[in-house]
């Protein structure tokens, strides 16, 4: 049984965080000594004072040859690893100090690189204790996080990466220099880098894999060796003393009890370790039940939190196998839950929508993709689980980080089922929630716990893909969900038609924060002056959205979602029932039927993935150079206007980005079609007709001229047209 004592006592160990912080700005000795020897078992803190000053490098460099990850990585040929050229290419950058963060390139300098400063606001944060320092309002106007950022030794953890392929020793004393001046400027507990233990947790799984790509270097003076032992020993006692139990227990918490784990196992020489390693195990254990949903999704309903959560239990996973801890089947099995979501959520161009807050990170950044690429997720859930069906959604450059990561017999296999992939042999194969079997020539699936329905053409260059947000509202009342019930993702092939615009940061100001989250930035429908739910702050929710009822299928032609929920509106209270089509072959069609009553106008939003002045509108339509929307109201035309705004595709960057909202005043029930078609397909025909909609689909695209009907509560249907519907206006 998943242990939760911790979350019954977050109260009292809120308390207890509080004191300890207290006694900590006033008496610094508190935190724990400064000095090695006190922080060594008995054998080491022996070498440690011994006059062979490098045998306490020595000693750890050989006891850490056993130990992950390099009992793999040492036998392993540099010259199998896959996308070396572009790694390469990243360390060069790395060493030259050009480093980037969040997309946006940095000139660092890094003999001289000053960790406290902020990069673009130049200003530096004060040194006080970690409790003090201010920092949601942003640094100077800079977002804290480009110095949380830079501060998880990504570009470090790349040196040490160039430096076991080379054994260039001018390339390990560049990553010492770096090291050296963080440990100077970053004293345990105080600035900064110490605020978030998230970010401290992050830090030490770096460092863990910094010390065993580079521990067998000269460039490990006794000096440095002794500096990052004790500042490592203070990464994991802070992250013990004040994990996020009673604030975030979200990925913070379980990316907190993953640092743990890895510091406790990888040095067993440091006194607590075994006590790390043991909290470490027993949160992201009692977390996996509380924090996972039972189809895999991560409960805040994040894709890219999501990502992050993966992660975690992936290199959880890892490190259970290398150092013999015991997994229970069944966690083994939500980990796998949680790889397979992320299958699905893929859209057909090989990458993932943003749903939810978004921050760009990555809990190790092995390989030189995108940090929100989840292909890594996908080829390492692939080689533990021996899941073929995942292997061909990875590349070279996805590969290359279980390169890094898995035993010989994991890489051999996922270098066979690869090449199996590439040359065709091994047919087509896709993971689906509950059972596996060759794909389909097209298929789709729903995480229904969370309440994400993905349909979706074969893929291909030019495949419809949709996604629909019919579940509750995520994370409860705090974390990182957005209020978009209803919300619809369109894809065809590469091209992003309707997005959710992201949240461009979290220090952004708390007017463009909650609007960034909330129904009226999505593709929702929108009651002036009725938001859905009201925010209580940047992570927390004063009132939630209601949760939908929802029904899906797909009969081959059409795939379908109908979601229906109840709501509070300006003068009354309106039902909202959402029919969501996938037509294969011709594109996505949604029908809203609206009911009830409302002194405020309505509107339906749709966010699209392009600046304004890529959108024509004209009448009841607007083309752009990928796809057209036409829309119809039933009781006549609807107010249709493009309004320019910006979206976020990664944390700290906006593009320019179109709104099309379509208003309504007058008599309800209303229904509201809007279709996303191709520039070549225009659709025909259609009729509201009471508790139906019937739209005319054209020759050529499913055979024969067909009806589709669309009626309120029940699936959606073709029928053969045996005689044109001249009654039927045409759409323009």
């Amino acid at each position: 049984m998943p242990k939760a004592s911790r979350r019954r006592l977050a109260t009292l160990i809120r308390i207890r965080q509080e004191v300890e912080k207290r006694l900590d700005r006033v008496a610094p000795y508190l935190r724990g000594p400064s000095a090695l020897g006190g922080l060594l078992t008995s054998t080491l803190g022996e070498l440690a004072s011994s006059s062979d000053r490098d045998a306490l490098r020595r000693a750890l460099a050989a006891a850490s040859q056993d130990r992950f990850p390099l009992p793999h990585l040492r036998g392993r040929a540099v010259g199998s690893l896959p996308a070396r050229e572009a790694l390469e290419r990243s360390v060069d950058d790395a060493a030259s100090g050009r480093w980037s963060v969040f997309g946006m390139p940095l000139a660092i300098d890094p003999a001289r690189h000053e960790w406290n400063r902020h990069p673009t606001s130049r200003a530096v944060v004060s040194r006080l204790h970690w409790s003090r320092v201010r920092y949601m309002d942003g640094i100077a106007g800079g977002d804290v996080k480009v110095i949380w950022e830079l501060s998880r030794h990504h570009h470090l953890v790349r040196l040490a990466q160039g430096y076991f392929l080379d054994r260039d020793e001018g390339t390990a004393e560049r990553l010492m220099a770096l090291l050296d001046s963080w440990i100077a400027e970053n004293p345990h507990g105080i600035g900064i880098n110490w605020t978030s233990s998230l970010e401290v947790a992050f830090r030490a799984i770096a460092w863990c894999w910094i010390w065993a790509l580079t521990c067998q270097s000269p460039a490990w003076t006794p000096a440095r060796v002794e500096c990052f032992l004790v500042s490592l020993w203070h990464h994991a006692r802070h992250i013990e003393r004040f994990d996020s139990i009673h604030h975030s227990p979200n990925t913070h918490l379980t990316g907190e009890g993953l640092g743990l784990l890895y510091v406790g196992l990888m040095f067993p020489e440091l006194r607590r370790a075994a006590d790390w390693a043991a909290l470490g195990q027993e949160i992201l254990e009692s977390e996996l039940d509380a924090q996972v949903l039972s189809d895999g999704m991560h409960y805040e309903r994040s894709v890219g939190y999501h990502k992050y959560t993966a992660e975690f239990y992936l290199h959880y996973l890892l490190l259970a196998r290398a150092f013999g801890l015991a997994v229970p089947d069944s966690a083994r099995d939500r980990v796998r839950a949680q790889v397979d979501a992320a299958r699905l959520l893929r859209r057909p161009d090989g990458t993932w929508p943003v749903i939810g807050d978004e921050d760009s990170g990555d809990t190790l950044l092995l390989a030189p993709v995108d940090p929100q690429d989840q292909g890594p997720v996908l080829a390492l859930g692939a080689s533990l689980f021996r899941d073929p069906d995942l292997v061909p959604f990875t590349t070279d450059a996805h590969r290359a980080a279980a390169w890094w990561l898995v035993d010989e017999p994991a890489w051999l296999w996922l270098c066979d089922m690869a090449d199996r992939a590439s040359s065709g042999s091994n047919g087509k194969y896709v993971a689906t929630r509950t059972r596996r079997e060759p794909a389909m020539e097209r298929d789709s699936g729903a995480l229904p716990a969370a309440g994400y329905f993905v349909g979706r053409e074969s893929e291909g260059a030019d495949a419809w893909w949709c996604l629909v947000d019919a579940g509750p509202h995520g994370g409860d009342r705090t974390g990182h969900a957005h209020t978009d019930l209803g919300h619809v993702e369109i894809a065809r092939g590469a091209t992003h038609i309707v997005v959710d615009p992201g949240c461009a940061g979290y220090t952004i100001g708390r007017p463009a924060r909650d609007h960034a989250r909330s129904e009226a930035a999505h593709a929702c429908l929108v009651i002036e002056r009725s938001p859905l739910a009201e925010p209580a702050g940047s992570f927390s929710w004063a009132r939630l959205a209601p949760t939908p009822t929802h029904r899906f299928g797909d009969d081959g032609q059409v795939w379908w979602c109908d979601l229906a929920y109840e709501r509070d509106a300006v003068g009354g209270r309106l039902t909202h029932r959402r029919q969501v089509l996938l037509v294969r072959g011709v594109g996505v069609i949604i029908c809203d039927w609206i009911a009830g009553v409302t002194d405020g106008p309505i509107a339906v939003h749709w966010p699209l993935g392009i600046p304004p002045n890529e959108v024509s509108l004209s009448g009841s339509a607007a083309t752009t150079p990928h796809y057209q929307i036409a829309w119809s109201g039933a009781v006549g035309p609807l107010d249709a206007s493009v309004e320019s705004t910006t979206r976020a595709p990664g944390y700290a960057r906006q593009v320019d980005a179109a709104l099309l909202r379509l208003g309504y005043r007058g008599p309800l029930p209303v229904s509201v079609i809007t279709s996303f078609t191709n520039p070549a397909t225009r659709l025909g025909r259609h009729l509201h007709d009471g508790d139906s909609v019937r739209l005319e689909l054209p020759d050529g695209v499913t055979g024969p001229a067909r009806i589709l009907s669309i009626r309120a509560a029940q699936a959606p249907s073709l029928e053969a047209m045996d005689a044109p519907a001249s009654s039927l206006p045409v759409i323009r």
